[in-house]
């Protein structure tokens, strides 16, 4: 699961995706959104942040069945930003300052070595969750004339 970490987060940039899941996946999942379908992917700048209802809500799992509509962050316009993640995406092991990619699985390994990105900054509580800070695209350079 994928939370906000400020509330202005969601009024100033509005950074969704509607999309329909074009296989079974679980919310928190990375992928790309393609004419409108999504679909698990290494590498990932989007993200399945649907909201959580019913007695599955809460859980490290929350299965969303293929055909669904979807609610797909785009992590490009959060560049630089921070999000809480939880549950089945974040890898064992996880410390503050790993940097986190996504798989062809929709979950988060370590070692990423180059954008897209999500840092670790803080771990939440026996490690149920962490706050990351988004790396989407690289930074920019600046030429200098002479």
């Amino acid at each position: 699961m994928i939370k906000f970490r400020n509330i202005s987060q969601i009024e100033k940039l509005y950074p969704f995706i509607k999309s329909v899941a074009g296989a079974d996946v679980y919310n928190g999942d990375f992928g790309t959104v393609t004419e409108g379908t999504f679909a698990l992917a290494a590498n990932a700048k989007q993200v399945v942040m649907n909201v959580e209802v019913g007695d599955d809500e809460g859980l490290d799992k929350y299965f969303i069945a293929k055909g669904s509509d979807l609610r797909v962050l785009d992590l490009d316009k959060l560049d630089g930003q921070e999000l809480e993640i939880y549950g089945k995406q974040i890898p064992t092991g996880v410390a503050k300052g790993d940097k986190l990619k996504s798989t062809a699985t929709g979950d988060l390994v370590k070692g990423a070595t180059a954008v897209p990105y999500v840092e670790v900054t803080e771990i939440i509580g026996n490690h149920k969750g962490i706050v990351v800070r988004v790396a989407a695209s690289a930074p920019a350079t600046q030429s200098v004339s002479k």
